[in-house]
């Protein structure tokens, strides 16, 4: 069985945005701006305990693109607590749909 890390990842591509400080990094937590960026946490520091989610990262890039390789790469889990912060209502519905089935998948094995 895998044991989550104690990393909790901030995903957020505003994290440095001196306009939008309710986005930047809180304590407890590391930042990763893109899904590049928290795929290489997850790759350095194993899977993590919590994530706290942005759905869009900029231009075609999203959290669910991490989300489907964080997936792929732990398939039986267990699936990492989680928060979504997007201010993309359909953005975070997505994101919501896919934590719940990740999980539920993780029960059926």
């Amino acid at each position: 069985m895998i044991v989550p890390s104690q990393v909790r990842i901030w995903l957020d591509d505003q994290i440095d945005d001196p306009e939008t400080p309710d986005r930047h990094v809180p304590i407890g937590f590391v930042g990763a701006r893109s899904s590049t960026e928290a795929i290489f946490l997850v790759n350095l520091n194993g899977l993590p305990e919590f994530l706290d989610l942005d759905h869009d990262l900029g231009g075609p890039d999203t959290a669910m693109q991490f989300l489907y390789w964080l997936a792929r790469t732990f398939p039986d889990g267990p699936v990492p607590g989680y928060r979504v912060h997007s201010q993309n209502p359909v953005g975070a519905l997505n994101i919501e749909a896919f934590m719940r089935s990740w999980q539920k998948s993780t029960f059926i094995k």
